[in-house]
């Protein structure tokens, strides 16, 4: 069994300098495109179960202020998406009225946004894109989070919209009407704007 020690602490006064370092790069649309990317390898995504009921995901996600989770199965497959702007949208309502439940009978997968209607982005292209790269991409499909894939772990990671533009300290604008509908028009939009660069 580990036996843990107690650090020593030190008191603070009323102000404390910030140790921030000025030689930190600052994130700007032509960093690289990895700086943005939620990477599973690195840190163990935000999950929530499938079954789990509307009123205990939206009890979840305010209680530990998270805006958005992945939904999974048993087996942790990734099902889809679910965040809490669905979560207090009158998507639930719609939802059960659609099914003829009670709103207490409604669970995450019910209103999550399925994966089939995500996109997906290998590993191998985002190292050598940048930021600017994969926001027009996402403002070229319509959609506010993109998937990256790798082998021999399918998903590597997420992209999100509200991230980049923290990064970049940048309002970020996505039109939803504009979107593709598979793998190969995300290949077009990467191609397209690679011959252009």
């Amino acid at each position: 069994m580990y036996e843990f020690k107690c650090l020593s602490s030190v008191s603070q006064s009323a102000e404390e300098p910030l140790g921030v370092n000025a030689m930190a790069e600052a994130l700007v649309l032509n960093s690289p495109a990895c700086k943005v990317l939620t990477d599973f390898t690195r840190r163990r995504p935000l999950i929530i179960d499938y079954d789990t009921s509307i009123d205990e995901g939206l009890l979840i996600m305010l209680k530990t202020h998270e805006k958005f989770r992945i939904v999974v199965d048993e087996k942790l497959n990734m099902l889809g998406e679910i965040n809490i702007a669905d979560l207090m949208s009158r998507k639930v309502l719609m939802s059960a009225n659609e099914k003829g439940l009670k709103r207490r009978d409604i669970t995450i997968s019910d209103i999550m946004t399925p994966i089939t209607e995500f996109h997906g982005l290998m590993y191998n292209k985002l190292v050598h894109a940048t930021i600017g790269d994969v926001l027009t991409t996402m403002q070229s499909l319509g959609v506010q989070y993109l998937l990256v894939l790798d082998f021999p772990r399918p998903i590597r990671g997420i992209i999100c919209a509200a991230d980049i533009s923290r990064a970049v300290h940048m309002p970020v604008s996505i039109n939803a009407n504009r979107q593709a509908h598979n793998f190969k028009d995300v290949y077009k939009v990467l191609h397209n704007h690679s011959e252009l660069n």
